[in-house]
C-alpha cells in the first residue's frame, strides 16, 4: 500500500467510513440544512451506512454523553480556570454547545457506526 493507512480514531473523528476509512459519512455542506445529510452508502467502498431501520437511535445516547461532557467540562473550566461567575460560565457554555452541536451529532453517528462495522481486510 503506497499511502499511509488511516487509524481507527482518525476515521472516527474524521467522520470516515468504518469499512475502508476513506469515504465520507456525510455529504458536503452547501447550506445549513445539509449539516445532517448522510450518504446512504460509502462513496468509496459502497458500505451501507444504515444497517437497519432505526439504527441511529443508539447514537442519541452517544450524543447525550458527548454533549454532557462538553457542558460540564466547559462550565467547570470557565468557573475554575478563568474564574468567571456561574451565570457567565453558563451563558458561555450555552453558546459553546450551540456551536458544537452539529459536530457532536455527526461524531455520535460516526462512533455508533464504527462500533458495529469493522474494517474490511
Amino acid at each position: 500500500m503506497n499511502k499511509k493507512e488511516r487509524s481507527r480514531n482518525s476515521a472516527v473523528f474524521g467522520l470516515k467510513c468504518p469499512a475502508c476509512r476513506e469515504g465520507d459519512l456525510f455529504k458536503p455542506v452547501n447550506k445549513l440544512s445539509d449539516l445532517f445529510e448522510m450518504y446512504d452508502n460509502c462513496p468509496n467502498c459502497d458500505q451501507q451506512y444504515e444497517i437497519e431501520i432505526g439504527f441511529y437511535w443508539g447514537a442519541m445516547y452517544v450524543a447525550y454523553a458527548l454533549s454532557s461532557a462538553v457542558c460540564m467540562g466547559s462550565t467547570l473550566i470557565f468557573m475554575f480556570v478563568f474564574n468567571l461567575s456561574m451565570m457567565t460560565s453558563f451563558v458561555l457554555m450555552l453558546i459553546l454547545i450551540i456551536l458544537v452541536s452539529p459536530y457532536i451529532f455527526r461524531l455520535a453517528r460516526s462512533i455508533w457506526l464504527h462500533a458495529f462495522v469493522k474494517k474490511e481486510e
